[in-house]
Protein backbone atom coordinates (compact mmCIF):
# COMPACT_ATOMS: atom_id res chain seq x y z
CA UNK A 1 0.00 0.00 0.00
CA UNK A 2 1.54 3.42 -0.74
CA UNK A 3 -0.03 7.30 -0.18
CA UNK A 4 -1.10 7.38 -3.46
CA UNK A 5 -2.93 4.86 -3.75
CA UNK A 6 -5.37 5.24 -0.65
CA UNK A 7 -8.87 5.97 -1.45
CA UNK A 8 -11.26 6.87 1.12
CA UNK A 9 -14.17 4.07 2.30
CA UNK A 10 -17.22 4.49 -0.14
CA UNK A 11 -19.45 4.57 2.90
CA UNK A 12 -18.05 6.56 5.23
CA UNK A 13 -20.58 9.26 4.24
CA UNK A 14 -23.49 9.19 3.13
CA UNK A 15 -24.52 11.55 0.02
CA UNK A 16 -27.66 13.85 1.00
CA UNK A 17 -30.83 13.53 -0.22
CA UNK A 18 -31.17 15.92 -3.59
CA UNK A 19 -34.72 17.69 -3.75
CA UNK A 20 -35.79 20.00 -6.31
CA UNK A 21 -33.85 19.07 -9.58
CA UNK A 22 -36.14 18.27 -11.65
CA UNK A 23 -39.37 15.76 -12.40
CA UNK A 24 -36.69 12.64 -13.33
CA UNK A 25 -34.58 12.10 -9.54
CA UNK A 26 -38.09 11.30 -8.09
CA UNK A 27 -37.69 14.60 -5.47
CA UNK A 28 -38.29 16.92 -8.39
CA UNK A 29 -41.58 19.83 -8.55
CA UNK A 30 -43.04 18.99 -5.04
CA UNK A 31 -39.93 17.99 -3.42
CA UNK A 32 -41.34 15.29 -1.79
CA UNK A 33 -44.13 17.43 -0.16
CA UNK A 34 -47.11 16.48 -1.87
CA UNK A 35 -49.73 18.84 -3.30
CA UNK A 36 -51.22 21.79 -0.74
CA UNK A 37 -51.66 20.82 3.12
CA UNK A 38 -50.09 22.06 6.61
CA UNK A 39 -47.07 20.12 6.03
CA UNK A 40 -46.30 21.38 2.41
CA UNK A 41 -45.49 25.04 3.41
CA UNK A 42 -42.64 26.42 4.29
CA UNK A 43 -42.13 26.72 8.33
CA UNK A 44 -45.06 23.92 8.22
CA UNK A 45 -45.31 21.80 11.32
CA UNK A 46 -47.96 20.08 13.35
CA UNK A 47 -47.26 21.58 16.70
CA UNK A 48 -46.80 19.12 20.11
CA UNK A 49 -49.55 17.24 21.30
CA UNK A 50 -51.55 18.30 18.59
CA UNK A 51 -53.85 14.99 17.21
CA UNK A 52 -55.63 15.73 14.22
CA UNK A 53 -58.41 18.22 16.11
CA UNK A 54 -59.49 15.56 18.16
CA UNK A 55 -59.23 16.73 21.66
CA UNK A 56 -55.50 16.45 23.15
CA UNK A 57 -54.78 14.67 25.98
CA UNK A 58 -53.80 17.40 28.35
CA UNK A 59 -57.16 18.93 28.30
CA UNK A 60 -59.12 15.66 28.04
CA UNK A 61 -57.07 14.41 31.40
CA UNK A 62 -59.15 16.21 34.61
CA UNK A 63 -57.22 18.70 36.33
CA UNK A 64 -55.49 17.81 39.75
CA UNK A 65 -53.41 20.04 43.02
CA UNK A 66 -53.39 23.20 43.67
CA UNK A 67 -50.61 25.93 44.61
CA UNK A 68 -49.93 26.30 47.98
CA UNK A 69 -51.09 30.12 49.54
CA UNK A 70 -48.63 29.07 52.45
CA UNK A 71 -45.47 29.21 50.24
CA UNK A 72 -46.37 32.80 48.82
CA UNK A 73 -45.90 34.02 52.23
CA UNK A 74 -42.75 32.42 53.50
CA UNK A 75 -39.01 32.86 53.00
CA UNK A 76 -35.88 31.08 53.70
CA UNK A 77 -32.95 32.95 55.07
CA UNK A 78 -29.14 31.22 55.22
CA UNK A 79 -27.32 31.51 58.53
CA UNK A 80 -24.31 33.36 56.67
CA UNK A 81 -26.81 35.96 54.86
CA UNK A 82 -28.10 36.78 58.87
CA UNK A 83 -23.89 36.74 60.06
CA UNK A 84 -23.25 38.86 57.18
CA UNK A 85 -26.20 41.52 57.59
CA UNK A 86 -24.92 42.53 61.42
CA UNK A 87 -28.24 42.75 62.60
CA UNK A 88 -28.22 41.67 66.93
CA UNK A 89 -31.57 41.73 67.29
CA UNK A 90 -33.53 39.67 64.44
CA UNK A 91 -37.30 39.67 63.65
CA UNK A 92 -39.40 40.10 60.79
CA UNK A 93 -39.90 43.71 60.51
CA UNK A 94 -36.05 44.29 61.26
CA UNK A 95 -35.27 41.45 57.76
CA UNK A 96 -37.99 43.89 55.82
CA UNK A 97 -36.24 46.79 56.93
CA UNK A 98 -32.58 45.36 56.22
CA UNK A 99 -33.79 44.38 52.51
CA UNK A 100 -33.20 40.39 53.30
CA UNK A 101 -36.86 39.32 52.76
CA UNK A 102 -39.99 40.69 50.67
CA UNK A 103 -42.47 43.35 52.29
CA UNK A 104 -45.00 40.26 52.16
CA UNK A 105 -43.53 37.45 54.24
CA UNK A 106 -45.09 36.87 57.13
CA UNK A 107 -42.97 32.98 58.13
CA UNK A 108 -39.17 33.33 57.55
CA UNK A 109 -37.08 30.30 58.65
CA UNK A 110 -32.65 30.15 58.80
CA UNK A 111 -31.11 27.20 57.28
CA UNK A 112 -27.13 25.96 57.89
CA UNK A 113 -24.72 26.90 55.61
CA UNK A 114 -21.87 27.93 57.80
CA UNK A 115 -20.54 26.40 61.18
CA UNK A 116 -20.10 29.95 62.94
CA UNK A 117 -22.11 33.19 63.50
CA UNK A 118 -21.98 36.19 65.74
CA UNK A 119 -24.07 36.45 69.02
CA UNK A 120 -27.83 37.22 68.06
CA UNK A 121 -31.68 36.77 69.17
CA UNK A 122 -33.94 35.38 66.95
CA UNK A 123 -37.66 36.20 67.84
CA UNK A 124 -40.34 35.30 65.83
CA UNK A 125 -38.47 33.08 63.11
CA UNK A 126 -38.03 29.60 62.78
CA UNK A 127 -34.57 27.63 62.39
CA UNK A 128 -33.36 24.01 61.90
CA UNK A 129 -32.09 22.36 64.92
CA UNK A 130 -28.45 22.52 63.96
CA UNK A 131 -29.09 26.51 63.56
CA UNK A 132 -30.24 27.16 67.28
CA UNK A 133 -27.62 24.97 68.32
CA UNK A 134 -24.85 27.29 66.38
CA UNK A 135 -26.79 30.56 67.84
CA UNK A 136 -27.10 29.29 71.68
CA UNK A 137 -22.97 28.28 71.15
CA UNK A 138 -22.17 32.16 70.04
CA UNK A 139 -24.33 33.54 73.70
CA UNK A 140 -27.62 33.91 71.10
CA UNK A 141 -31.15 33.62 71.66
CA UNK A 142 -34.01 31.77 70.07
CA UNK A 143 -37.85 32.23 70.49
CA UNK A 144 -40.05 30.85 67.98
Amino acid sequence: MKLNELKPNPKRVKSSKRIGRGTGSGFGKTSGKGHKGLKSRSGGRVRIGFEGGQMPLQKRVPKFGFTSRVNRNTEQLRLSTLARSGITDVTITNLIAADLIKNSTKKVKVFLDTDSCPKMNLKGIKTTASVKKIIEEAGGTVEA
